[in-house]
């Protein structure tokens, strides 16, 4: 749709310069989406788009075009910060330049605004706010000792979070500029912000992607395990409130957080936070809330596309008779039929998380790895995966429709996540789109 865009939020957190070549392949520039879902769409009522360009670099070391780094529209204003260390403003309606702010020392790699304050993160680690109107000078504080990635403001809370490439955040009165918390748990840059049901969540580097206490900064989640389901006769290896395992044809609680240990065995987290545990009798529960030796496992394949799970008790888990599992039948012997299982893998991300959006009472991630990700926000239960050709870079909702940002191409559409996977009840192999604009051939669904 073409038409002037009001209060859209785009941004995009590059890393330190220093980092590896992967990271700064896969994770890309966000131009093409940026002059897409801003320049394309700002456009006058004749349909011709505005042109808004940095004026070319000059001297013997500059190159021959200044690099956008992040936009931000304020109002009937537009804020591009570029690779100079300069920060444009200009007009929505004319695209006319308001006016250069020049007393960055260092590129900003983001915005924020709200109550009528603009927040600058840059390269340097310094915090900067300046009043969106006038763009008088509030406060200048150093914030973090490498670059500040990301931004985000929470109005309900009264509160100014930063995310920085040393991998802290931190909490500060929008105000005054004072630091009132810091989050350290990280092992990478922190690359996203959002807070969701009172919660703040983050996306780093690292692959995972942490929830904490925005008071605070306890650490309350770490999202970075995958999950596995396991079928079989049709039905499935579920748990239920008071422990008991059984495999079901009702499709419910079926999924299991998937920890891997050093040794080789996995262990299965229900999501209530317990573990399922097989003791030296055979007799099966999901009440443990610890890893011991009875919630070690191992997870075999049969060679004929089944998995068998062998508890440390030389038994297997199985179902006979009736619906209730149990791992009863001790032996050194190939597993039978009823303690095979087809199953369902979905991995966690393997590079940077690069963006998140919280949706329907679930939480998206989008990574360099080229995956976007579907979580339950609670328990950090990994529901769903999506795969594209090239990173993602940001994720977008509007109008009802999903959009994710690509490191080299156009945006993708994504399918709408059914209601049953945002509660981890469906089946481990999703369904295609029934809406054929939902399409893509971008993207496919594991």
């Amino acid at each position: 749709r073409c038409g002037r865009l009001r209060d859209l939020r785009i941004q995009h957190e590059v890393g330190q310069k220093d980092t590896d070549a992967n990271w700064a392949r896969e994770s890309g520039d966000l131009l093409g989406v940026l002059r897409l879902l801003v320049v394309q769409r700002l456009c006058r009522q004749d349909g011709d788009p505005l042109g808004l360009e940095h004026e070319p670099a000059s001297g013997d070391d500059a190159g021959p075009f200044r690099t956008s780094l992040v936009s931000l529209i304020v109002d009937d204003r537009i804020f591009s910060a570029a690779d100079d260390s300069s920060v444009i403003v200009w007009e929505v309606d004319s695209a006319r330049k308001v006016e250069t702010l020049t007393e960055y020392r260092s590129p900003v790699k983001c915005m924020v605004a709200a109550n009528g304050l603009l927040f600058t993160g840059s390269d340097d680690g310094m915090l900067r706010c300046v009043k969106s109107t006038t763009l008088t000078r509030v406060f200048e504080v150093q914030a973090h000792a490498h670059a500040v990635t990301c931004l985000l403001v929470a109005t309900e809370d009264c509160a100014l979070f930063s995310g920085s490439a040393d991998g802290c955040i931190k909490r500060w009165d929008p105000d005054r500029g004072d630091c009132v918390a810091t989050f350290t748990g990280h092992l990478g840059a922190v690359a996203c912000l959002i807070m969701y049901n009172s919660v703040l969540f983050s996306g780093s580097r690292d692959r995972t992607i942490r929830r904490w206490v925005p008071s605070s900064g306890r650490l309350l989640t770490t999202f970075e395990h995958g999950t596995i389901s396991f079928r079989q006769r049709c039905a499935f290896l579920s748990t239920e409130e008071d422990g008991t395992v059984r495999v079901s044809r009702v499709s419910e609680n079926e999924k299991f957080m998937k920890i891997d240990h050093e040794d080789g065995t996995v262990s299965l987290r229900t999501k209530a936070a317990n573990y399922v545990s097989a003791g030296p009798t055979g007799r099966l529960h999901a009440c443990s809330p610890s890893i011991g030796r009875d919630e070690r496992f191992d997870l075999l394949e049969n060679g004929d596309e089944t998995v068998s799970l062998r508890t440390c008790h030389s038994s297997y888990i199985g179902c006979k008779g009736d619906d209730l599992a149990s791992a009863g039948r001790f032996t050194s012997s190939e597993p039978e039929a009823f303690e095979r299982f087809a199953h369902c893998i979905v991995e966690p991300h393997r590079s940077g998380v690069t963006s998140l959006l919280a949706i329907a009472g679930a939480l998206m991630s989008g990574g360099a790895d080229r995956s976007v990700k579907l979580w339950d926000p609670d328990s950090g239960m990994l529901l769903a995966s999506l795969e594209g050709r090239t990173g993602v870079t940001c994720l977008l909702e509007a109008d009802g429709s999903l959009y994710a940002g690509s490191a080299r191409g156009a945006p993708l559409r994504l399918p709408k996540p059914k209601g049953c996977l945002a509660k981890a009840s469906s089946k481990p192999v999703a369904q295609k789109p029934t809406d054929p604009q939902e399409e893509s051939s971008e993207v496919g669904i594991e």
